[in-house]
């Protein structure tokens, strides 16, 4: 074995904080799917670095499962970049969306269903407020909690990722649109948020996963709708 100079052993890199990366990649999804970074936005491993006080590693991997997602291209000598929006390849999510919808019941914990019913309660008081004063970022963190108590209800863990992927490739279609179906997104909400709350009382998890179809059904066509007019990639 060498020996150190001066004796002293050198220091072994600093490894990054468990929960860096998740939590950078939390951050950076929910900003992408808010559209605060716009498709064809250049981000920087190192502002992002000097923003969240970390090393690089973190965020690069952060970047990398939002590349695995779908959010965000690498490309050498370009960077990473937040990928568009394709409506063809939206509405191939959403068709995959309604099937997984549909298994819910099939790969669902009925264990579950009286956490999910006090994580989705509490949300109805906040999407009355949604109809008296617009406010985007409460829209999607609505949404948001609503998805996580649905998902966590899956008892299948490859079912459930992919279900939680899936979810947020499509949600930066409603922000693309929000602005002009406002009033009727919201009403929506509050309609399944009401049905899943029914469902999970009586708990039925089959129900649960047709109230999610049903709501993906309508959103795709609502979509749709506003849409028509664009071809190809939102940029």
């Amino acid at each position: 074995m060498f020996e150190q100079i001066g004796g002293a052993k050198p220091k072994a890199p600093r490894p990054p904080i468990r929960g860096q990366a998740m939590e950078i990649h939390r951050v950076l999804r929910d900003r992408i799917c808010l559209l605060t970074y716009r498709p064809g936005e250049l981000l920087v491993e190192a502002e992002l670095a000097a923003e969240f006080n970390v090393s690089r590693t973190p965020v690069r991997q952060a970047l990398q499962r939002l590349d695995y997602e779908g959010l965000v291209e690498t490309k050498n000598g370009v960077g990473t970049t937040v990928t568009g929006v394709d409506f063809r390849e939206f509405k191939d999510v959403y068709a995959f969306r309604l099937r997984l919808s549909e298994m819910i019941g099939d790969f669902g914990a009925v264990d579950r269903s009286d956490e999910a019913l006090q994580a989705i309660e509490p949300l109805v008081p906040r999407i009355e407020a949604l109809l008296r004063k617009r406010d985007t970022e409460q829209f999607w963190q609505v949404n948001h909690i609503l998805h996580l108590a649905v998902n966590a209800l899956i008892n299948n863990s490859a079912m459930r990722e992919v279900h939680d992927r899936l979810y947020h490739q499509a949600s930066r279609a409603w922000y693309i649109f929000i602005d002009r179906m406002w009033d009727e997104e919201v009403l929506f909400l509050k309609n399944e948020v009401d049905e899943l709350c029914c469902a999970l009382r009586a708990r039925d998890l089959r129900a649960v996963g047709f109230v999610q179809r049903n709501h993906i059904s309508y959103g795709l066509s609502r979509v749709a709708t506003y849409s028509v007019a664009d071809e190809g990639d939102v940029r």
